[in-house]
């Protein structure tokens, strides 16, 4: 799973948004998360991902141009994120095992200080030096 979750995140950062995609070592507390299930028959794994609000904001400059959110611009821009990398993950999946695995909907968490789900693996990235984790349990 790390590999697929790596190459779709690499995907979105580095080649699409031309960022420099580092490992990070930790996020800190006070963060905005988004969930997406993926399901493999009865199998279900939850991807949680979760940034700073800085982090965000590289992002909706890289994908809108602005730089202050608007609205639902936080809800909307994480479940985007969260679409985008693990659609990619599924697609990776997918390539192995012939469709086996689909993709749910995403759903905004809001801000979270503390993450109290216990991953089964987590990831933390670092893009201009600002970080995001991407994590999975298998339900």
């Amino acid at each position: 799973m790390k590999n697929v979750i790596d190459v779709s995140t690499r995907y979105l950062c580095s080649d699409t948004l031309g960022f420099k995609l580092e490992s990070g070592s930790s996020i800190g507390n006070g963060f905005y998360g988004a969930s997406i299930p993926v399901y493999k028959g009865k199998e279900e794994y939850h991807f949680y991902l979760f940034f700073k609000k800085d982090t965000l904001r590289i992002f909706l400059e890289a994908f809108f141009g602005v730089k202050e959110f608007e609205g639902n611009d936080l809800d909307d821009l994480c479940k985007e994120i969260a679409n985008m990398i693990i659609g990619k993950a599924k697609n990776l999946l997918n390539e192995q095992e012939d469709d086996a695995y689909k993709l749910g909907t995403p759903e905004f968490l809001g801000e979270v200080d503390k993450f109290h789900v216990k991953l089964d693996e987590k990831f933390i990235y670092k893009m201009k030096n600002r970080t995001f984790q991407i994590g999975y349990k298998k339900a």
